[in-house]
C-alpha cells in the first residue's frame, strides 16, 4: 500500500481491495468507518460495484492468436497453402512457420488433409439428377428447333413480301439517285491545286 499519495487514492484502492476480498483487518476496519460517515466514499463504493456488475457481464472474448506476438496462424496456414496470401503476408507466415512448431505441424497436418481429399475417388451423380439433366438438355433441344423454324418463316416471309417477289411493278432505282442520296458532303472546302 505504500507510494499512494492521497487519502481518496488509498481509499479508492482499498474499496477495490474490499471487493475482491484481498484486505487484512485493519485495511477492513478503514474503509467501514469512511463507508459510515463519508458520502463521497459511499459514492464512490457504489459507482465500483456497478462498474464491477457491467464488467461481470460482458462476454469474454477469446483475442485472435494470429494477433498476439507468438500467436499461432491457423487461418494464415490454409491460406498459405491455397496461395491466397498477399505478397506481404507471404514472409511472415514463412518466418513464423520457420520458428513455431506447433504452426508448422499445423501447416503439415493440413497438407496432408489437403492431399487425401484430393485422392478421393470421383463420385457419380445420383440417376434422379441424371433425369433431370437429361429433360433439360430435351426442353433445351425443342426450344432451339422453334428459334430456327421461326426465323426461317421469317426469312420465308421476307421474300415473299419483299422486294425480291415476282410483282409485275419494277424497281425505279438508278445509281444516280444512289449516288445522290449517299453522297459524302465535305466538311472541309476542296484546296484548288495548281499545275505549273
Amino acid at each position: 500500500m505504500a507510494g499512494v499519495n492521497s487519502v481518496s487514492e488509498r481509499l479508492s484502492m482499498l474499496m477495490s481491495c474490499y471487493l475482491d476480498g484481498a484486505l487484512v483487518d485493519g485495511e477492513i476496519d478503514e474503509v467501514v468507518a469512511a463507508l459510515d460517515s463519508d458520502l463521497d466514499a459511499i459514492a464512490e463504493f457504489h459507482h465500483l460495484k456497478a462498474t464491477r456488475r457491467a464488467v461481470r457481464v460482458l462476454p469474454m472474448l477469446d483475442v485472435p492468436l494470429f494477433l498476439l506476438p507468438g500467436g499461432h496462424l491457423s487461418e494464415q496456414l490454409s491460406a498459405f497453402l491455397d496461395g491466397e496470401l498477399t505478397t506481404a503476408e507471404i514472409p511472415i507466415v514463412t518466418e513464423h512457420v520457420l520458428t513455431c512448431i506447433d504452426c508448422r505441424h499445423e501447416l503439415a497436418d493440413l497438407d496432408k488433409s489437403r492431399i487425401a481429399v484430393r485422392a478421393l475417388p470421383g463420385l457419380e451423380p445420383p440417376e434422379f439428377l441424371s433425369l433431370q439433366r437429361e429433360e433439360q438438355v430435351r426442353r433445351r433441344g425443342w426450344r432451339a428447333a422453334a428459334v430456327v423454324a421461326t426465323g426461317v418463316a421469317a426469312v420465308t416471309l421476307a421474300f415473299a413480301l419483299g422486294p425480291f417477289s415476282s410483282s409485275s411493278e419494277t424497281a425505279s432505282v438508278t445509281i444516280s439517285d444512289l449516288d445522290a442520296r449517299h453522297a459524302a458532303v465535305a466538311s472541309v472546302p476542296a484546296l484548288q491545286v495548281s499545275t505549273p
